[in-house]
């Protein structure tokens, strides 16, 4: 269970700051419901069916903003804001995955090397898959909520990062 957001995160200095960030964060922050969720869907499923074209235009990406903002039937506030969760929740859950499997690969390794870096990628692991600062930027029924959808979510991730870092 999430904490409150008004609980602090520790008594150190820069945990009370991180804190303090996170409040003011949340507070205004957009509510994401499963409708509006469906709508992010739409919006990139039509950006990337024209990002993904063999040639697109120099003005491809605008083409495919409005695209997908026509297809979400969302407000361009929403979409923004959406987009914005989307892609923090889904780059940390890609993140998590490529580093489970790198240390997946180390564990089979008995050097004395793999064993410090499968040790190392352990603490980073633990900390990719901590949830928590996400709740408390965005509430935890939007984690909840795209918990839900995860393995959509990191395949559109994917296919978004594809497409946008293109030549």
């Amino acid at each position: 269970m999430s904490r409150s957001m008004f609980d602090d995160i520790d008594g150190a200095p820069a945990g009370l700051m991180e804190a303090a960030d996170s409040r003011t964060l949340r507070l205004s922050a957009h509510p994401l419901t499963p409708a509006e969720l469906e709508g992010l869907f739409r919006y990139q499923e039509a950006f990337l069916a024209h990002m993904e074209q063999a040639a697109v235009a120099h003005d491809a990406f605008a083409t495919a903003h409005q695209l997908g903002l026509q297809a979400s039937g969302l407000a361009v506030k929403v979409v923004e804001l959406g987009n914005a969760l989307l892609r923090a929740y889904s780059g940390q859950r890609w993140t998590a995955r490529k580093v489970r499997s790198r240390l997946a690969e180390l564990e089979k390794q008995t050097d004395a090397v793999s064993v410090e870096k499968a040790r190392k990628a352990r603490d980073e692991l633990h900390r990719i898959e901590d949830l928590e600062p996400l709740a408390r930027r965005y509430g935890q029924e939007a984690i909840d909520l795209l918990n839900q959808h995860e393995d959509r979510l990191v395949a559109l991730h994917t296919r978004m990062q594809k497409a946008l870092t293109r030549p």
